[in-house]
């Protein structure tokens, strides 16, 4: 074999060498990065691990020190996006008794029968209790709510939007219902706390030193800029036990969107206990209307108080047209409209303060349009002045508003 020969096979024996060696190292640092690719995800398994159990172990301690403070009364729920919740246990009580004491603190007789209020009924079966949001919805994680103090509300959501928040937070939840509401509205009317709330730009219409702090930062009573006041940062008159465990703001801030009630061409339509899964569509028609007493449809004016009544004899719409483009009706108190000489007074709507035996009953307005369909708001919001309460009952609107003026409160059944 000649020189060149030997030095060609040399250099091919050196390169083939080299290929293998590379091969070697390659597969060795191969095997390190798989190593340590594997050590950093375990680390940050490890991690998340421990922020996890950190992060329960302080919402475990957090909520038993809101339970241990409150006595019960108040707890935290974690929903399914992993939002906090802060609620209030409401437990059962039973409509004599609510009728007897109300009867004794103002003379009037509600009329409310006996038995379970229809707020611990589903389907018929009843509940011990109920957990209702001590707070107005705020923003949440993950596309959610939360239920938490100092926050503005959550507003500018539609009816569907607001429901559809509240049951994606899992089994068991649900937007606040026309049952919760009425139940506690008549239980704060029978123990004599029937709250105040920011009805007058950061301040009570009532007692102007109640006051919270504003959205715009604004002084209290100051017509211009934003009102609205952040959750629970109202005195304990603010909650419908006027005391630190109770739900707040149910009065004023925002008017609140409630679910399993709708006025349909101004019929009277709810569900018949407090069922959240039954569909809309299959919601009990009363025979009862709210009337006009004017059968105007010029302008988009108020007309003057709505006329319970067994139909409507005088429109101000079209049938099945959701507009605001004709006239409204109005009334200063829920509790003081006129029946029709024909109307059949309704136990159940008067449970759920739509109809009262009474002139005498929680404060607030009515707001109806009896043509097109009307999704209820409750409570009044920061410039409604006298005409907020926990009566206040607005039928104004479609089901597509979406307002600053309007927020939602989630419920949930243990």
């Amino acid at each position: 074999m000649n020189e060149v020969s030997k030095a060609v096979t040399a250099s091919n024996e050196q390169t083939n060498a080299s290929n293998e060696l590379a091969v070697e190292v390659a597969g060795k640092m191969g095997q390190l990065d798989a190593k340590a690719d594997d050590a950093i995800a375990r680390a940050e398994a490890d991690y998340n691990t421990k922020v996890g159990e950190l992060t329960t172990h302080a919402i475990e301690g957090h909520k038993k020190a809101i339970e241990d403070a409150s006595g019960g009364r108040n707890t935290i729920l974690i929903d399914a996006q992993g939002n906090s919740n802060i609620m209030v246990r409401v437990p059962r009580f039973n409509y004599e008794d609510l009728n007897a004491k109300i009867l004794e603190l103002t003379g009037a007789d509600l009329q409310l029968g006996s038995g379970i209020p229809t707020m611990f009924q589903t389907n018929g079966v009843p509940r011990g209790e109920v957990y209702i949001a001590k707070y107005l919805a705020s923003a949440g994680a993950n596309g959610g709510c939360s239920v938490v103090g100092g926050a503005q509300p959550r507003t500018l959501v539609n009816y569907d939007v607001a429901k559809d928040l509240c049951s994606s937070k899992g089994d068991g939840w649900h937007m606040m219902s026309i049952h919760e509401w009425a139940a506690i509205a008549l239980w704060s009317l029978a123990n004599g706390t029937v709250p105040r709330g920011n009805t007058n730009y950061g301040r009570s219409h009532e007692n102007k030193l109640e006051t919270a702090r504003r959205h715009d930062n604004g002084m209290p009573g100051d017509t211009a800029g934003t009102g609205r006041t952040d959750t629970g940062k109202g005195p304990k008159t603010w909650a419908h036990d006027h005391g630190a465990w109770g739900v707040q703001d149910l009065v004023g801030n925002v008017w609140e969107w409630l679910d399993q009630m709708k006025l349909d061409d101004g019929q009277i339509i709810t569900t018949l206990d407090n069922d959240p899964s039954i569909a809309e569509v299959n919601w009990h028609r009363h025979g009862a209307y709210f009337d006009s007493p004017s059968d105007s449809q010029t302008g988009n004016g108020n007309v003057g108080a709505p006329i319970l009544n067994n139909a409507v004899t005088k429109r101000n719409g079209p049938v099945d047209d959701d507009s605001h483009d004709y006239p409204y009706m109005h009334g200063s108190n829920f509790a003081g409209i006129t029946k029709g000489v024909s109307y059949t007074p309704s136990e159940i709507l008067r449970r759920l303060l739509i109809e009262s035996a009474s002139a005498t009953n929680v404060p607030g307005a009515i707001y109806a349009r009896n043509y097109g369909d009307r999704l209820p708001r409750r409570g009044g919001n920061w410039h409604e002045g006298s005409t907020a309460g926990l009566g206040a009952l607005n039928l104004y609107n479609a089901r597509s508003l979406a307002s600053s003026h309007v927020g939602f409160r989630p419920a949930f059944f243990v």
